[in-house]
């Protein structure tokens, strides 16, 4: 018998290292959490005063905008440290822009939200 086997009960089974989920598997996560979040608002609103809310599309494009953004950087991290191929400075460059598209999308939203 090995080390590890004669310290083990009879019936206790050997449990695997806790491995934390991948960076971009939870990027697309939160993304989720917060629809999920609008969503639930969104229901009360309605549930509450028998209207929807108009103008949101903004508000609605910027977790998923916010997700691209955060998933490039990711990805251009990924890239200077070779675990991913392509290149650093153009994966960097487009999950800038990305974010001020989200950032440009959520302000639009806002003042659609306020004078809708």
């Amino acid at each position: 018998m090995t080390e590890p086997e004669q310290n083990q009960t009879p019936g206790e089974e050997q449990k695997e290292p806790y491995v934390p989920s991948p960076v971009s598997r939870r990027i697309w996560a939160w993304m989720g959490v917060a629809y999920m979040v609008i969503l639930m608002v969104l229901i009360t609103y309605w549930i509450a005063t028998s209207s929807f809310i108009t103008g949101i599309t903004g508000i609605m494009l910027f977790p998923l905008l916010g997700a691209l953004s955060a998933q490039g950087f990711n990805n251009a991290r990924l890239c200077k440290q070779g675990e991913r191929g392509g290149n650093p400075k153009l994966l960097t460059a487009t999950a800038a822009i990305m974010a001020v598209v989200a950032a440009v999308t959520l302000a639009l939203g806002v003042i659609q939200l306020i004078g809708g």
